[in-house]
């Protein structure tokens, strides 16, 4: 259903790309004027410009990071960058493969084991404050050569929950 969805959306954007004011963007145009006489169309290709809206694409993908650094300057950096991986030996995944199954041979089941220690570990920053009061957050979920997913966590904390001296940054330091 979601792959016919985005086939969908990635049609339309193709044939409504007059719309979608694609004419701001010059590279063709770039590329034409530099080749006068001895440019080769077809090897060109058709261009596709993916508009904002597109999720992924990579206008959105710029979008993104120029909120995330206008929150920094706004709070002048972030305070703790956490990287909170997938783990195929969590108990959560194992106790639901059949003896001859391997965690890596269900990704469905991974990435829900992982959204819902994901969600745990958001609730426990957000409502359960763990390290303090937090201005701001940003998170990023990516995955792994292997296809796990990990989510990459940048929090903005009050000044006064900001670790300053080494044994308190040593007491937030975990990998398991």
């Amino acid at each position: 259903m979601l792959v016919s969805s985005n086939q969908n959306c990635l049609c339309w954007v193709q044939h409504n790309q007059p719309q979608l004011h694609t004419a701001l963007y010059s590279g063709l145009e770039d590329i034409t004027s530099q080749h006068n006489n001895m440019l080769n169309l077809i090897s060109i290709g058709h261009c596709v410009i993916l508009p904002l809206s597109y999720i992924g694409g990579p206008h959105y993908m710029n979008q993104c990071f120029q909120d995330v650094i206008a929150l920094a300057r706004h709070y002048h950096g972030f305070d703790l960058f956490i990287m909170f991986t997938s783990n195929l030996s969590w108990e959560a995944i194992t106790q639901e493969l059949l003896p001859s199954q391997a965690a890596i041979d269900h990704p469905n089941l991974v990435v829900r084991v992982f959204h819902i220690y994901k969600t745990a570990l958001l609730y426990d920053i957000t409502d359960r404050h763990i390290f303090g009061d937090i201005h701001a957050q940003v998170h990023s979920i990516e995955c792994q050569k292997r296809g796990l997913p990990h989510m990459h966590l940048l929090l903005s904390l009050f000044p006064c929950h900001m670790p300053l001296i080494a044994a308190h940054i040593d007491s937030l330091i975990q990998a398991s």
